[in-house]
Order: C-alpha cells, then sequence, then structure tokens
C-alpha cells in the first residue's frame, strides 16, 4: 500500500532534480549532469517510476489514481502554457505598457529593453541591447525570451 504513494514521491523528487539540474548553466553542473544521456535517464527514471506508482495506485484505488494523474497533467499543460511564447507577448505587453505610463517619452527601443532586464537582470544590458537590436518587434522578441528562458540549447 504504501509503494505507490513513495513511488510517487521519488518520481516528483527525480522530476525536481532534473529541472534544477537543467536549468542551471551547463559549466555550472555537476560532471555527471553534463553528460549527454544525463537528461533523457533521469526524465526516463521519473516517468517510470511515477506509471509504476499509479499502476499500483490504481490496483487499490482507481479514482485516486485518475486524479493524480490529472493533477499531475494540469500542473504539466499549466508549466508549458506559462513557459510558452504567447504567455511571453502577453507579459512583455503588459511590461511595456507599464514601462510606458512610467516614463512616456522613453523610445520603444529603450522601453524592450528596460521590460527584458526587469525580469532577467543577469542576462546583462549588452546581452539584452543586442536582442532588442536584432528582434526590435516585441512578438519575435518575445519568443526569443521564451526560448533562453527555456534552456534552449542554442543559446
Amino acid at each position: 500500500m504504501l509503494i505507490g504513494p513513495v513511488l510517487l514521491f521519488a518520481a516528483f523528487l527525480l522530476w525536481l532534480i532534473a529541472t534544477h539540474l537543467r536549468e542551471r548553466p551547463w559549466f555550472d553542473r555537476p560532471d555527471l549532469a553534463r553528460h549527454r544521456l544525463f537528461d533523457p535517464a533521469i526524465l526516463a527514471a521519473a516517468g517510470g517510476s511515477f506509471a509504476g506508482g499509479i499502476v499500483v495506485v490504481a490496483r487499490r484505488s482507481p479514482g485516486a489514481a485518475l486524479g493524480v494523474t490529472a493533477l499531475v497533467a494540469l500542473a504539466w499543460g499549466w508549466r508549458r502554457f506559462v513557459r510558452s511564447a504567447a504567455w511571453r507577448r502577453r507579459t512583455l505587453a503588459r511590461d511595456l505598457e507599464r514601462a510606458r505610463g512610467a516614463d512616456p517619452a522613453a523610445p520603444a527601443h529603450e522601453l524592450l529593453v528596460r521590460a527584458i532586464l526587469a525580469r532577467h537582470p543577469e542576462w546583462g544590458e549588452e546581452l539584452v541591447a543586442q536582442m532588442v537590436l536584432d528582434y526590435p518587434d516585441a512578438a519575435r522578441l518575445a519568443a526569443v525570451v521564451a526560448r533562453m528562458e527555456r534552456g534552449f540549447r542554442g543559446f
């Protein structure tokens, strides 16, 4: 009876570790986490643990298994939505309106730089200014920001 929730907890813990390590800079990861098969292996272990936990819980209570699966699916979907380019476009537009209200005389280029730096000061002014020069359209810039936030391997 206890093995199902333990497997589900282990799956959550493995997913949390994988997410934490994947979102760190490549050079800042431990040696084991730099291996090219580390990310797929730990996510496969988490998926297997989750599937095993659901099967064990479903034998005892199918309703509980369905509830846990629905909860995880909703959380996964929400995370995907919040990290999407569409969500980033909406938040960037809101940040631009707020910055425009604070300083109506500032040029659009400067407002974009301020809006991105407010969310990601660790990127630095030079990088953000170059991004705004490369992508002056707020929608395209939001797509690039979303990719960078997700840890797109091309950046």
